[in-house]
């Protein structure tokens, strides 16, 4: 499916976030390698996972970092090695990642930890390829909470994102297929009760787009 959609990926992510997206995964990328800390600004090896075109990768690579990006969809790595020249690019299993313990200064995944067959596993492969005080961080999109935003949240996923996303993409099903996933969205606490199950340490959680996306940040020891 994602290699289906991977021309187009980008554009419908822009149009379908009002263009908020990147910044986003600025604040991902900030959090993963903060100025002046360990693979911070200037310095450091970093692994984005679930990498898609490269869109976090490169805000990665504007701080400073080396960066790897690892995605299991061929064509998604064609589109991100077109766009993100300065990243290494590896085809290969979040949940198996082909890299020996404590490689890197952070690990970052962006819109993917709800793809993964075992997110728990995904988590604990992430911190276990960063070194001792790496930065491990998720950024995700959070379960509507009740209320008004969340309500309003659940109808823009379930009728919005599916005719905006099939329309631009051309192909209904894929987006169809990813409006139907609100539903294992994961709320803050599951969220984090993922990362200390994973072994992070020092979990936390903080929300963005009025609480409808999740930075999950953490450590190596």
């Amino acid at each position: 499916m994602f290699d289906r959609i991977a021309r187009r990926y980008d554009l419908v992510n822009t149009l379908l976030s009002g263009g908020t997206d990147q910044g986003w995964r600025r604040k991902a990328a900030a959090a993963a390698l903060p100025a002046g800390g360990g693979g911070g600004l200037g310095r450091g090896l970093a692994l984005d996972v679930a990498c898609g075109s490269g869109r976090l990768s490169a805000e990665l690579l504007a701080r400073g970092s080396s960066v790897v990006g690892l995605d299991f969809s061929r064509e998604m790595l064609r589109v991100a090695s077109a766009e993100q020249s300065s990243v290494r690019l590896v085809r290969g299993d979040a949940l198996a990642l082909p890299f020996p313990s404590g490689t890197f200064d952070a690990a970052t995944i962006a819109f993917g930890l709800r793809n993964l067959a075992d997110p728990v596993a995904g988590l604990r492969e992430m911190l276990r390829v960063v070194r001792p005080g790496g930065r491990v961080v998720v950024l995700e999109f959070v379960r509507p909470a009740a209320g008004l935003v969340g309500r309003t949240y659940r109808f823009y996923l379930r009728h919005v994102l599916p005719r905006i996303g099939g329309a631009v993409s051309g192909d209904s099903a894929a987006y169809r297929y990813l409006s139907s996933t609100v539903d294992s969205y994961h709320t803050p606490a599951e969220l984090l009760e993922l990362a200390r199950s994973a072994g992070w340490s020092e979990p936390a959680f903080r929300g963005l787009n009025f609480g409808t996306v999740g930075l999950l940040t953490g450590a190596h020891g």
